[in-house]
């Protein structure tokens, strides 16, 4: 099954291809440049490394955040006029899910955590290891009620291993609360790679689910007030 994985929802945009359990091409960028600019030149990049169009892919999954607003909206916005395009399914992914599931292996409880700004993180709460598993669903809230939240999904006071942009802001809130029972992926982990997107939504559509294009939007999680 060929499968685009694109994300555009944080600074680090990510495009990629993989077919079935092999990584074809991925390309994904850190610079100070629009979403909106760089986004369908990176998809052709990597259908053109992949040696396929688009109407040879099986299906798309974009991430719908929570993150940037307008990173989300150019990312679901073109995904969906891709897949529409060219009669594919499209299946909706958390960035936070896709964030964790880069850890997916690590038997235990696996913390995704974006900075939201405004003194809040954007958050979820899943278990690795052989059976994926998400215990929260995607809130947005101040670090200390998000570790409130998470206090309660830990199994006997049980590790937890944190990842995501937010560590830069909150690591130290977090350590001063946790102590020993937190530990920080390393950086490097910490980007919603377009093929965790990508097989996350393999599982998806392998169960038949996937989503509408008039229906898919941005996840954003709390309402825009600006």
């Amino acid at each position: 099954m060929k499968i685009l994985g694109i994300d555009t929802s944080t600074p680090i945009g990510s495009v990629a291809l993989i077919d079935g359990e092999n990584i074809v091409a991925e390309h994904t960028l850190n610079i100070v440049q629009a979403h909106s600019s760089r986004l369908m030149p990176a998809i052709d990049t990597v259908l053109k490394w992949g040696e396929i169009t688009p109407d040879s892919l099986d299906g798309c999954a974009v991430g719908i955040g929570p993150g940037s607003f307008t990173g989300i909206r150019i990312g679901v916005a073109t995904a969906n006029s891709l897949c529409y395009a060219v009669d594919k399914p499209i299946v909706g992914i958390s960035t936070l899910e896709a964030i964790a599931y880069n850890l997916r292996w690590t038997d235990g409880v696996i913390c995704p955590i974006l900075d939201a700004r405004r003194k809040e993180i954007y958050g979820s709460v899943f278990h690795g290891g052989t059976e994926w598993q998400r215990l929260t669903e995607d809130l947005c809230l101040p670090i200390e009620s998000f570790l409130d939240e998470l206090i309660n999904h830990i199994p006997n006071n049980h590790a937890t291993i944190f990842v995501g942009d937010g560590l830069i802001t909150y690591g130290d809130t977090i350590k001063e609360r946790l102590g020993n029972k937190a530990h920080f992926a390393d950086a490097i982990f910490n980007v919603p790679r377009g093929t965790s997107i990508a097989n996350l939504g393999v599982q998806r559509l392998n169960q038949d689910d996937s989503d509408s294009y008039w229906t898919l939007v941005p996840n954003y999680v709390r309402v825009r007030l600006y």
